[in-house]
């Protein structure tokens, strides 16, 4: 089921976006063991004892995000049977025009983790 959620590196790029919405899980800093060494985990539920990092969306919470607040809508395509390659797609909503130029990926979830890290960086390009 953890392959569900989105990774602690996009949840915590999506948090500095502007990202607060409730989630099922979220990434927090764990002690373990007696050397009290740190290690961050995708939890159920914020404990006292965890320091909570962000909140960690479901893939679809995460382009639903993007759209809802930006206006971008992704979309993968299925491979053509040319090259076999899944091709993500990112545009404005009720608009034209593709923002990411690629040569596809080997897999459904490659392209969905390229095209979220793809939104990530337009969205910081047109917050400068």
């Amino acid at each position: 089921m953890s392959k569900e959620f989105v990774s602690y590196d996009i949840a915590l790029a999506m948090k500095e976006l502007g990202f607060d919405k409730k989630c099922f899980k979220s990434y927090q800093i764990v002690k373990a063991g007696l050397d009290g060494q740190e290690y961050i985990e995708l939890m159920d539920v914020a404990y006292d004892d965890f320091i909570d990092l962000c909140h960690a969306p479901l893939y679809q919470q995460a382009f639903r995000w993007f759209r809802e607040k930006y206006n971008l809508v992704a979309e993968i395509q299925a491979p053509d049977g040319k090259k076999g390659k899944w091709n993500p797609t990112i545009h404005k909503a009720y608009g034209f025009g593709n923002y990411y130029d690629n040569n596809g990926f080997n897999t459904y979830e490659e392209a969905e983790l390229a095209c979220l890290k793809k939104l990530i960086e337009i969205v910081e390009i047109k917050q400068r």
